[in-house]
């Protein structure tokens, strides 16, 4: 602790207590001020937004100084004469995209409650009610045919396509192209060169009127564009006022000399190119629409006015108190001088209660110049902010005139009192910018171990787009928290303010990522040198912009730039990234520093934080949790979720948890990028790269989400829920019931929730309650004996299961909901459940001929065919519910994962196995009044596999199927082993006792609890947008498909089975690329599998479903019981 803040201390402890010691300090020649704040917990009051220091009224006259523009060549988005540095022309410095008030009390509401309409200097150009017109030409050189459309006295002509539209929205702007890492260019173009002739141009025109609470007369008036793809020219009543480039970042203009007379229509007019030069370092894996993507609004200021400022936070080792530190940056735009202006700085709690207030006085200000000024103060107690208790403060920054007391504006925003401790790398000074730190810490939020539990994010939406909607961004978050994700990593461009805001809310760390990636010139080193002053604007807009983010803990230079599994010296391209990475050290050392395509070798090079890397299996991260340096390790990307995917994410987190190095890693990807067919028909479908007309393309590769694009969770989301749950539970005795709890939380007592136990036997539920309070500290463990009267039947198949719930409504979430839960088999019981046949009257008869053997009871008839040797019809009460011969099956539809590591190729020989076979032998091996035994022996012809099926058919109608299959060893691994049936279609209800509710697989099953769950076939699959397959449920002791009064039921025998249910044949499923285009079967097909191997999880381009979770040459059997009524 410094000398001052000790002496400080000493003075005001005892005379404040637990209260806020506010510090003033100016860096100017000033003399030191002193003030006190309220005490802490202070009642809100009806005086709370008013200010001592000022007053509010009608501000002075005011002359702005002359505006200078640059004059536009209309060429700098061509990439020609060396403009490719040339990202922006007059706009305004980048900054924090502040949001000036008139007042304290709106401007609290504004930061509080993103109330930014509450601004009597905001208004917003986009939105419902604002109307545009835009037509989009093919080419620049179209759009010039049109005429100087940006003049008031233009006149749009219909033939033109001139067209009334609502923004934001990207979606319908031009035909989407998707790619991946190939430039979205239509046409052969060059590096740095930007399409000419394949290049779509928009010109879009807005009529509007400055509202009067703007200060037009007396102040000045701004326009900002809060996200453009990719490039454009901006004009106001026919004056050219700049161009900007960088899709992602907003830009600022100053119109205030092109505005007509207050009360009067102005003519906003800009002229939008679909790719520019700029659109190579935009080359993400994503849609690529063109257009106005963000909101469009106006701001205004005092002519003397807030520029921006920065904020720095920090807290006392003990966290007992909390130091905010506010650089701020006044200007004055005014003609004249500006003197005797001063700052006051209000610090509020949740509650709007005051906290903290200090003021400064300002230095005079010339004319066009801009001074900085400090305030610092310090709250004692403060409560913290994380992703448990997203404790956030509004800090408001107000301007007024200390002789006049007149308040000028305010600006504000909501701040979090957090600690990253990390170890900050440092470079080698041999002009290399290579890794010269031995050792590095165990990263640290607020003195706790940080782990990632994260995804990536794009903004995607079906039906707009690029544009997401308040109501979208707040689905995503909701979605996330309840789905135990604490971080994002915004991939790979800034988002929408609101987005942030949100993260800040709600408790979500962030990595902000710079809308930098250059992936089609990732091995040209010359080439990526020569971005480096344009990638540079990017970093500077990522960093101004996100600097006084609190949820912002990581800062990322852009995405695969460069490959990040090459060791290279840090001075690479010229020392580009080197020098990127060095912009945002020199400005904040509170946060680390990424970038994957700088992560080679042990520690990387350059002064990255952190090993960064992207698809990295289980096994092969152990290696870094091991290093001696111990440098933070990451997964930027990992697990991908293309199709049915995310296998394997619990050996991911086996190995992250166990090993201290290890921060975490971001799941590719959150959602979807995919867009509706018909957006008036949502239910038509969804569309994916090459639908659009587009090419090149890189097809469904943009179909890689743990959620659809509306936003409907996909099953492995579910898996990632069980995974990323911050509570543990371990059985440590089944007599009595004993768990061992580990609570993962940073900050959260378990006592906060309520625990609940179930007990189910035989799939019923026999028992359940809650159970006494519970305290489990943050970051530790207990053992935990449950009560005595909590018992179960040691007869029956039992589970005992532990979930902590809500007791508390939260904002993500309702009073009830499951943070965590784990199941507990209690006993080795193997339960064989049929239907409850009738007792036959009279003995089964038995037909037999050359072709058949028939077995026919009372109220059932059974069907063998003798040339297959399979079961090929079963049918109750006359009433045929199996309707075609049983199949051997070996085979699955394709998954995208299965695409990528090429299991057509290297499992052909089991694609068409199960129909290749031989009898051997198919006979009657015993035969009377109880029963019937059929034996079948089958030689599969490629394969050289053998397999024995024992049918044993009751009297009652039950048929027992005993299957034994022999693969020799020297064969490929096998996708599935199983019976495939086609059974009535009527029977489109389904209910079964195994892992449910959602889809699961060997490799994916965590999520996924034993129970007792019913649907209908129609809600049993997952309908991916491309169709492979799905519906694979595991651990199922029985299965039962009906319809009124028709049942059929397979209970497994002794171990559970797996088993899958569609409409249409595998076939089918492999064969269709789009869900809407499936055509359904005549009958329902279901496989009863003995296994399935896993999905995979590390890619979807190459890398295989890990071992132990695909099925190996080998011995196998199962056994299952098919009943009905």
């Amino acid at each position: 602790m410094s000398e001052w803040r000790i002496r400080m201390k000493k003075i005001w402890g005892k005379r404040i207590g637990t209260g806020v010691l506010a510090i003033s300090l100016m860096l100017s020649s000033l003399p030191t001020q002193l003030s006190i704040a309220l005490p802490h917990k202070a009642k809100a009051a009806d005086t709370e937004f008013k200010s001592e220091a000022f007053d509010y009224g009608k501000l002075p006259d005011s002359t702005a100084a002359k505006i200078t523009r640059k004059s536009l060549t209309g060429r700098e988005w061509t990439g020609e004469d060396n403009n490719l540095d040339i990202t922006s022309v007059n706009t305004l410095p980048d900054s924090s995209n502040l949001v000036p008030y008139a007042d304290i009390a709106s401007a609290y509401a504004g930061a509080k409650d993103y109330a930014r309409d509450k601004s009597s200097y905001y208004q917003l150009l986009t939105g419902e009610g604002q109307d545009w017109d835009l037509p989009v030409f093919d080419n620049p050189a179209k759009a010039e045919a049109a005429g100087a459309f940006q003049n008031t006295d233009y006149k749009m002509d219909a033939k033109d396509g001139w067209k009334k539209v609502t923004l934001p929205a990207s979606y319908g702007f031009d035909h989407s192209i998707y790619t991946n890492s190939a430039m979205p260019f239509e046409e052969s173009t060059e590096f740095p060169l930007a399409p000419t002739k394949k290049n779509p141009v928009g010109l879009y025109r807005k009529t509007f009127t400055v509202k009067d609470s703007m200060l037009q007369k007396n102040g000045k008036v701004y326009i900002t564009l809060g996200g453009v793809e990719s490039a454009y020219y901006l004009y106001i009543n026919g004056k050219e006022i700049g161009y900007s480039e960088d899709s992602y970042d907003p830009h600022t203009f100053d119109i205030t000399d092109a505005l007509n007379d207050p009360g009067k229509e102005n003519v906003l007019a800009v002229k939008v190119y679909k790719f520019c030069d700029g659109t190579w370092m935009e080359d993400q894996d994503m849609i690529y629409d063109g257009g106005i993507f963000r909101d469009v609004y106006l701001t205004s200021t005092p002519t003397v006015h807030v520029q921006d400022y920065t904020l720095a936070t920090d807290l006392s080792d003990d966290y007992s108190t909390a130091d905010l530190k506010v650089k701020m940056q006044t200007i004055n735009d005014s003609a004249t001088e500006s003197s005797n202006m001063a700052a006051q700085l209000n610090l509020y709690d949740d509650q709007g209660n005051l906290c903290a207030t200090t003021q400064e006085d300002i230095a005079a200000i010339a004319s066009g110049k801009q001074t900085e000024t400090s305030l610092q103060m310090q709250i004692t107690d403060p409560k913290l902010w994380d992703s448990d208790h997203p404790n956030l403060y509004t800090m408001v920054l107000s301007l007024y005139d200390k002789s006049s007391k007149l308040h000028y504006e305010s600006v504000s925003q909501n701040v979090g009192f957090r600690k990253l401790t990390f170890t900050s790398t440092k470079v080698t000074n041999d002009g290399k910018y290579n890794n010269a730190t031995d050792h590095y810490d165990t990263v640290k939020l607020n003195g706790k171990r940080l782990l990632i539990k994260g995804v990536n994010r794009h903004d995607t939406d079906p039906e707009t787009g690029k544009y997401i909607s308040k109501k979208v961004y707040e689905k995503d978050i909701m979605l996330m928290k309840q789905n135990n994700i604490n971080a994002i990593r915004t991939s790979h461009y800034p988002n929408d303010d609101y987005m942030y805001y949100l993260c800040d809310k709600y408790g979500l760390y962030l990595m902000c990522e710079s809308n930098n990636e250059s992936h089609a010139l990732i091995t040209d080193e010359d080439a990526i040198a020569t971005l480096e002053k344009a990638a540079m604007t990017r970093q500077t807009a990522s960093y101004e912009r996100f600097k006084n983010t609190t949820s912002n803990l990581f800062w990322s230079i852009g995405n695969e730039s460069s490959q990040g599994w090459t060791q290279r010296d840090g001075n690479y391209a010229n020392g580009a990234f080197a020098h990127m990475v060095q912009y945002f050290k020199d400005r904040d050392d509170s946060r680390m520093l990424h970038y994957e395509g700088m992560s080679g070798g042990d520690k990387g090079s350059t002064a990255i934080d952190m090993i960064s890397h992207m698809y990295y299996t289980p096994d092969s991260i152990i290696g870094y949790g091991t290093s001696k340096s111990q440098m933070p390790f990451l997964l930027n990307e990992y697990d991908h979720a293309m199709g049915n995917a995310v296998g394997n994410l619990s050996d991911y987190w086996d190995v992250i948890r166990k090993y201290d190095s290890m921060l975490g890693g971001f799941i590719w990807d959150w959602v979807d990028q995919a867009l509706w067919k018909d957006p008036s028909n949502p239910s038509a479908g969804y569309l994916y790269g090459g639908d659009f007309g587009d090419f090149p393309n890189d097809k469904n590769g943009c179909i890689d989400g743990l959620i659809s694009a509306d936003r409907i969770p996909h099953p492995h989301y579910y898996e990632m829920q069980k995974v990323y749950q911050p509570v543990a539970f371990r059985l440590i005795d089944s007599q009595p019931l004993t768990i061992d709890v580990t609570n993962r939380l940073l900050t959260t007592d378990l006592n906060k929730y309520d625990f609940k136990y179930q007990i189910q036997e035989n799939g019923k539920i026999t028992s359940e309650g809650i159970l006494p309070e519970i305290s489990v500290s943050p970051c530790s463990s207990r053992k935990i004996t449950l009560p005595d009267h909590i018992r179960y039947d040691l007869k029956k198949e039992s589970f005992l299961k532990i979930s902590i719930q809500l007791r508390e409504p939260e904002i993500w979430a309702k009073e009830g909901f499951t943070v965590a839960w784990e199941q507990f088999k209690l006993n080795d019981i193997k339960p064989s459940i049929t239907l409850a046949m009738p007792k036959a009257s009279n003995p089964a008869i038995l037909y037999e001929s050359d072709t058949l053997y028939a077995i026919k009871g009372d109220f059932f008839e059974v069907k063998f065919n003798r040339k297959n040797g399979m079961l090929s019809s079963y049918s109750i009460n006359n009433k045929e519910l199996i309707k075609a011969p049983v199949r051997f099956n070996f085979r699955r539809a394709l998954t995208d994962n299965d695409r990528g590591w090429k299991v057509g190729e290297k499992m052909k020989i089991w694609q068409d196995a199960g129909l290749h076979y031989t009898v051997q032998q198919f006979h009657i091996t015993s035969s009377d009044k109880d029963k019937t035994v059929i034996k079948g022996e089958y030689a599969f012809t490629d394969s050289k596999a053998t397999a024995i099926i024992e049918h044993t058919v009751f009297a009652n109608g039950t048929i027992e199927i005993e299957y034994n299959i022999s693969i020799p060893l020297n064969l490929p691994n096998i996708p599935r082993i199983g019976l495939q049936f086609e059974i009535e279609k009527e029977l489109q209800n389904i209910d079964w006792y195994g892992r449910g509710p959602h889809e699961n697989y060997i490799d994916r099953e965590s999520g996924a609890a034993i129970g007792i769950y019913q649907t209908t076939l129609n809600q049993w699959i997952t309908p991916y947008v491309r169709p492979q397959e799905n519906s694979n449920r595991g651990g199922i002791r029985w299965l039962r498909f009906s319809q009124g009064t028709h049942q059929l039921q397979f209970s497994a025998v002794g171990e559970p089975f797996c088993a899958s249910a569609w409409p249409y044949t595998i076939s089918t499923l492999e064969q269709t690329t789009h869900d809407f285009e499936l055509k359904m079967h005549n009958n329902i097909i279901v496989d009863i599998d003995c296994n399935q191997m896993g999905v995979g999880g590390d890619c979807s381009w190459g890398l295989p479903v890990l071992q132990k979770y695909q099925i190996k040459p080998g011995k196998y059997q199962y056994k299952f019981i098919i009943s009905a009524k």
